[in-house]
């Protein structure tokens, strides 16, 4: 999308949202894919991220994107102790600096990842507003809202009001209540799933089956003591037999809410890797997600939220839509719709089929080797193509695996592509 104004872009993939206290095995992997931020700049924009954008990446990134890697101003500020991004900022004496290259940037605003108190804070702090909204500022009913509807109970309750379908279940504020609501699903149902009250990207979910009904005090206090750094609060909902995991990815701004995509997701072992845009096979359910969306949006746009947030949910096998969670932020499909968006134009990137994942590859590539690989086959993305393949982010020193998105005319085309990319890089 078009704009006519710089970024300050804060990569703030440890906040106050996602987690309600983060923990190295939560925020690793999202720190590791934060130098992806750099698909979002354009010349002039100032970047802010816990990891520095590796250098084959930059390079990669700003070729294709058509400007020199000078261009943008980056900073890192790492988090090894998961303070926020902000509190990383001033304890390495960023500030100073920040507002010196926004003084260089009038009209410049703040984009943050996850729209927190202290990146809200650090706006107010520089002097720069935040994307979206007007001279007042972020109203304080939109924040409240931001952090209400990044719980699981406030985003049931939410969904409840808007007449959005969620899993029968209830919400437990103490260990007790967790386990007089566990043996009422699991007695009822037979399967639950218990979720913290904050949580995202498939933190401290777990599944129980009536089986387990035995054994369930000592199971659970395990289960309790493995998320011991978190406050109590949790959701229980019945255990569903979802055959389809989906997404509606929207955006409010002044004029209300607005579809951006829907997707499939791939979750395997219960975690996002990817998704697949539009949806392989039709089914009535798209449309009562995207209607899903708006309500809630319409909803956030009352309060004064602006920015985007997702809806995610499961199809059962009589095509009955469920949802579960909503994320009032950026997300892992963001960044996504909005290079579709960038590569191809709006008008193109309607028509588009895409496929985002991550996979772990063979171990004796690089960056660098494996996109010239790619492009030695043919596959790459290039500038005024319809068809190719994009490397989105370097995270092989870390996980070992590559993060791809693949554009293409048809879901034929993208399962072509992916299986070329997986012998050229050993994908598992």
């Amino acid at each position: 999308m078009r704009r006519d104004h710089p970024l300050l872009i804060l990569g703030n993939f440890v906040n106050e949202l996602m987690v309600a206290r983060p923990t190295h095995r939560h925020a690793d992997a999202l720190i590791a894919v934060s130098p992806r931020k750099i698909w979002l700049t354009r010349p002039g924009d100032v970047l802010v991220t816990p990891r520095p954008v590796p250098g084959a990446l930059l390079d990669y990134a700003c070729g294709l994107l058509g400007f020199s890697p000078e261009d943008v101003t980056r900073l890192d500020a790492p988090t090894p102790n998961l303070e926020t991004l902000t509190a990383a900022v001033r304890r390495d004496g960023l500030v100073d600096r920040l507002r010196a290259e926004l003084a260089e940037r009038p009209g410049a605003r703040l984009q943050a990842f996850a729209q927190d108190r202290p990146a809200l804070s650090l706006a107010a702090e520089l002097g720069v507003p935040v994307e979206g909204y007007g001279p007042d500022g972020v109203p304080d009913g939109a924040t409240d809202a931001v952090y209400r509807m990044n719980t699981k109970p406030g985003f049931r309750d939410v969904a409840q009001e808007c007449g959005i379908r969620v899993a029968h279940g209830f919400t437990c504020a103490t260990e007790e209540d967790l386990a007089a609501g566990l043996r009422k699903v699991l007695a009822e149902r037979g399967g639950a799933v218990v979720k913290p009250a904050r949580g995202s990207n498939g933190y401290g979910v777990a599944f129980w089956d009536a089986d387990d009904l035995p054994e369930l005090d000592s199971r659970l206090a395990a289960y309790v003591a493995d998320l011991a750094e978190q406050p109590v609060g949790w959701v229980v909902e019945e255990r569903l037999d979802l055959t389809r995991v989906v997404t509606v990815e929207m955006e409010v701004d002044d004029d209300g809410p607005r579809v951006l995509h829907v997707g499939e997701m791939r979750t395997p072992n219960g975690s996002f890797s990817g998704q697949v845009t539009p949806l392989v096979a039709g089914t009535a359910a798209v449309g009562e997600l995207t209607e899903g969306g708006l309500a809630l949006g319409r909803y956030l746009h009352r309060v004064g939220y602006r920015g985007p947030f997702d809806i995610d949910g499961g199809i059962t096998a009589d095509d009955t839509l469920y949802a579960t969670e909503s994320n009032v932020r950026k997300t892992g499909c963001t960044y996504l719709d909005l290079l579709v968006r960038r590569l191809l134009g709006e008008e193109g990137a309607g028509g588009a089929v895409w496929l985002a994942d991550s996979r772990p590859g063979t171990a004796d590539l690089d960056f660098a080797s494996g996109l010239e690989r790619i492009r030695r086959a043919g596959l790459a993305f290039a500038p005024g193509a319809r068809r190719g393949v994009v490397l989105t982010a370097d995270t092989l020193a870390v996980d070992g695996k590559w993060r791809y998105l693949i554009l293409a005319t048809s879901h034929d085309e993208v399962d072509a592509t992916e299986a070329a990319l997986a012998g050229l890089l050993g994908l598992g």
